[in-house]
């Protein structure tokens, strides 16, 4: 499918949420917080700054309709309760190596293996989430998206009960290319230390973590972050 197909096929789907009465943008942030990250990106030279808001990771267990057993297998130490960017403790560790699938069953794995990371957590009732994934989208249609730097997504904190649900049908709607993990109990998001969403997590070609991110951000600040992940 061509990026014009997958803008029209976006474009389409939106306007037949709002004819039915859905809407993915009026759930209020989960948490009662917007975390505002201000800081340093300690692995970029450049300065840029977290511009959009950011939604609570649920502090219960979500309810999902994914089958108990399905959810990926992670090993490896987990990396700390993310916090804010400068000092983060999580930077210079190994990442933990996730075995997943999408929602397809396809497999879809995080794993050291020489190559750089970009790895964004998404749950599909987030505000901000459903905001970043169409800008990254058309990035990555346009041509944006460098072929040296893998761009991996995790589906988490999945809640039957909660607005935009099911995940899989909201993706298919963005015609969302970035291959996704499923994470039904949140295993992943537990391993690498997510507390709000979006959740960017940058690995090195070491399989080191170079640096992570809460909150929407910005296309020049996602290729500036990415640009310092180059060998």
């Amino acid at each position: 499918m061509t990026s014009n197909s997958r803008r029209s096929k976006r474009a389409a789907a939106r306007a037949a949420d709002r004819s039915s009465g859905r809407s993915r943008w009026l759930w209020p942030l989960v948490g009662g917080g917007v975390l505002v990250v201000a800081a340093i990106v300690a692995i970029a030279l450049s300065s840029g700054q977290d511009t959009g808001g950011s939604s609570a990771r649920p502090s219960t267990s979500p309810a999902t309709s994914v089958a108990a057993g399905a959810g990926p297998v992670v090993t490896g130490a987990a990396l700390p309760v993310f916090a804010a960017p400068d000092g983060d403790p999580a930077i210079g560790q190994a990442i933990p190596t996730v075995e997943g699938a999408s929602f397809d069953g396809a497999p879809v794995a995080i794993e050291a293996d020489g190559r750089p990371k970009a790895l964004l957590f998404l749950a599909n009732w987030c505000s901000h989430c459903q905001a970043e994934v169409p800008v990254v989208q058309d990035w990555i249609d346009g041509g944006g998206a460098p072929t040296d730097v893998d761009l991996i997504s995790v589906v988490t904190a999945i809640d039957a009960t909660l607005p935009n649900y099911p995940p899989d049908a909201w993706l298919a709607r963005e015609g969302w290319t970035v291959p996704a993990i499923v994470d039904p109990a949140g295993t992943v998001a537990d391993a690498y230390g997510l507390s709000a969403f979006p959740f960017w997590v940058f690995v090195d070609g070491n399989g080191q973590v170079a640096g992570r991110r809460t909150g929407e951000l910005s296309i020049s600040d996602l290729e500036s972050i990415i640009a310092g992940l180059a060998p």
